[in-house]
């Protein structure tokens, strides 16, 4: 049995909190709560259990925010997510029948990606202040339906800086504008975290006493970051992912460094 002192599990909620917040926003939530449970000495396959149940928590609440608004194209959601979901269950199973797994490359490589990421859209400071989405044209379609499967495999194998990731691809090919890039993001999000959490669950790798305080806990940082994203509009929404693609970046070049 996990020892979970009450101190320790009050600083694990509040980062929840704080993760719940950023990752309605911009995504990267994932980088704040994995090494919050993972504080507990659990094994990888614990970790990521218990992290898929917190973030499905704060997905689920942002998705519904953002879908009550009108922030959400549908089409692409359901596309998207329902491949995101078949991809997500392949990446939790993929990580099960794998084991732990030595991560410092995948660190490094992503670092850097989000770094890139964040380069770019600081020089290209027009890029998602408005919608230009196209339709479901076949290019449009065919973006959706390969971001939802990769990036829902990642999610559930690994996971972190997944939403920033949809998000960029919502913002720069598909041209959606921040908020709704953000709010399709979300939904594919929640669906990749639905499909893999169940995986997780069937194998038992959820640890309840910790998972289901930081999971109201994060449910609540994001209700209120996804009500920050659609009344501060894009250019608020576009600051924030900036500063969370950079923050993530560092955070897992530093661990990288660290060793």
């Amino acid at each position: 049995m996990t020892e979970v002192g009450s101190l320790h599990l009050a600083v694990v909620v509040a980062v929840a909190f704080a993760a719940g917040l950023v990752d309605a926003m911009a995504g990267g939530g994932g980088i704040l709560t994995v090494p919050a449970i993972a504080s507990f000495g659990l094994p990888v396959g614990a970790i990521m259990g218990s992290n898929k149940l917190v973030g499905t928590s704060g997905s689920t609440i942002a998705t519904l925010r953002f879908l009550l608004r009108g922030k959400i194209d549908l089409p692409v959601a359901l596309l998207g997510g329902g491949l995101a979901a078949i991809g997500a269950v392949l990446g939790a199973l993929a990580l099960l029948a794998l084991g732990k797994f030595d991560d410092r490359i995948a660190r490094s490589l992503l670092g850097l990606l989000l770094i890139a990421m964040a380069l770019y859209m600081f020089l290209r400071r027009s890029l998602g202040g408005a919608s230009a989405y196209a339709g479901p044209t076949g290019r449009n379609l065919a973006i959706t339906a390969a971001t939802g499967l990769g990036l829902g495999f990642y999610d559930g194998f690994f996971g972190p800086g997944t939403g920033s990731f949809l998000v960029f691809v919502m913002v720069r090919f598909l041209k959606f504008d921040f908020v709704v890039g953000t709010g399709n993001a979300k939904f594919l999000n929640f669906a990749s975290n639905v499909a893999s959490l169940i995986t997780y669950l069937a194998s038992g790798l959820v640890v309840w006493k910790i998972a289901l305080p930081m999971g109201v806990a994060n449910a609540a940082g994001a209700w209120v970051g996804a009500s920050l994203a659609i009344t501060g509009g894009a250019r608020f929404v576009r600051f924030v992912f900036l500063a969370v693609a950079v923050a993530i970046a560092g955070r897992m070049l530093s661990v990288l460094l660290a060793g």
